[in-house]
């Protein structure tokens, strides 16, 4: 009787610390996978800007300029304020200066270093990377000439 007894409290024992083993393997397994699944990120379309391209001293055009960007929903999470006035803002720099890339002789070429100068540039004032990717929606130049302007009398 007593054999009995002890076994069935060995076969207690072994399924118990069967059950808690398997628990922990799956929590650890899951911990591992975590940092993967940990970047969630967002979505957000910007305003349309207009930037004065200035040459010879002159207002020569407009560039009409709208942008798609990605963050990391948990470094937006402890953001103050939203990324996109600091996206709008360094695309704005980007293309009244037009150090890196010229808009008056602009390339195909020369997007996808508007994209990444603009993404690299608002993480550096933030401090943090916070923006993943930037997306060029829209892009165009009006010259001077086709800007409607007050009807003249």
């Amino acid at each position: 009787m007593i054999k009995i007894l002890l076994s069935g409290l060995w076969a207690a024992i072994l399924a118990v610390g069967a059950v808690f083993g398997v628990l922990e393997w799956q929590k650890n397994a899951s911990a591992g996978a975590m940092p993967n699944a940990s970047l969630e990120l967002q979505e957000f379309r910007t305003k349309a800007i207009n930037v004065p391209i200035i040459g010879e001293g002159v207002i020569q055009g407009y560039m009409v300029a709208q942008f798609v960007f990605t963050v990391d929903a948990l470094a937006l999470a402890k953001m103050p304020v939203s990324p996109e006035v600091y996206v709008l803002d360094e695309a704005f720099k980007t293309i009244y200066a037009g150090e890196q890339v010229n808009f008056q002789r602009m390339k195909k070429q020369d997007l996808p270093l508007l994209a990444k100068t603009l993404g690299e540039n608002v993480n550096k004032r933030l401090g943090t990377n916070i923006i993943q990717d930037v997306l060029i929606d829209q892009l165009s130049y009006i010259p001077k000439t086709d800007v409607r302007g007050p009807p003249k009398s």
